[in-house]
């Protein structure tokens, strides 16, 4: 067989030969036919980003707006109206002035109802929901010890045997006004010593002065024993201090141990409403205050 026969092709072979090579020219020339499809259908954006920072913007905006309606809510539903109070004795609507919410108080009151109390002011800090910030608001406000002093505590108990050698070199026999002793006079009468000294002078300040001994049971952990020996040396003078209430504002009046809220709200509203109190018995025509309660605040009032 000549060399000529293998490069020989039939006419069949020949057809197929030329489709190939068509085939292969068309792929080489569609290369930068592709390219140039590709340029034309990659979408343009650029004319729409002005739209697009706008929205944005927009979006921003809206955010901040809801964001500040939220903090303002917030801001309203946690409003405090600040008065020294004691939680063992304040009402629902005291503790909502101080900014509890109603499941708290709920908590509170079953609390409560089932023999619970507060004896120093972290106590408070214990109630279910208060945030620091919201005890530390509170806290100058609280009407209790910051802790219960177990040094000389003896001296505040009920006096017994075991212990009156140690006061005998007192003299227990003088009379002592305790409206204007101070600390360290308190602590000769019989069964008082510096613990229940410091209370009685700020209970004392915060009164404006006692009018009755029997007051000093008031006064936060005095028991009736520790009273029935001390009573044979107390005296009280005349000297106490009276609110103007045809002067004093809500806020001053509800700094009174005897005056919540409501009763300081009221004597200020019908102030405003009828003028100036002629007498304190002008209380009497406030519905909300009953005959106890004005027998009870009147010495510390006055019209003058």
């Amino acid at each position: 067989m000549s060399i000529k026969e293998y490069f020989s092709f039939t006419k069949s072979e020949k057809r197929g030969v030329i489709v190939l090579l068509i085939i292969l020219l068309l792929i080489l020339f569609s290369f930068p036919f592709v390219d140039y499809l590709k340029q034309q259908n990659t979408p343009d954006f650029t004319e729409y980003e002005d739209a697009i920072l706008a929205f944005e913007k927009e979006l921003n905006e809206q955010g901040n707006e809801q964001k500040q309606a939220y903090q303002q809510k917030n801001k309203q539903a946690l409003s405090i109206t600040l008065f020294d109070f004691d939680p063992n004795t304040i009402s629902d609507e005291e503790w909502k002035q101080l900014g509890f919410r109603d499941w708290q108080i709920k908590i509170i009151n079953n609390y409560k109802a089932k023999g619970g109390n507060w004896k120093i002011k972290a106590d408070v800090k214990k109630i279910y929901g208060i945030s620091d910030k919201h005890y530390k608001l509170l806290f100058p406000h609280i009407l209790l010890p910051e802790t219960i002093e177990k040094t000389n505590y003896q001296y505040d108990k009920p006096v017994k045997k075991s212990v009156e050698n140690k006061f005998e070199k007192k003299d227990y026999s003088q009379k002592i006004d305790i409206n204007t002793a101070d600390s360290v006079m308190l602590t000769n009468i019989k069964g008082i010593g510096p613990v229940y000294s410091s209370r009685i002078i700020k209970y004392r300040d915060l009164l404006g002065g006692f009018i009755a001994k029997e007051q000093l049971k008031e006064v936060w952990g005095f028991s009736e024993e520790t009273y029935q020996i001390a009573l044979p040396q107390i005296v009280v003078s005349d000297r106490v201090q009276k609110i103007n209430i045809n002067k004093a504002t809500a806020e001053v009046l509800k700094q009174h141990p005897y005056i919540n809220w409501k009763i300081a709200n009221a004597i200020e509203k019908y102030r405003k409403a009828n003028g100036s109190y002629k007498s304190v018995a002008d209380l009497n025509k406030l519905h909300l205050l009953d005959k106890a309660t004005i027998e009870k605040i009147s010495p510390y009032l006055t019209v003058e």
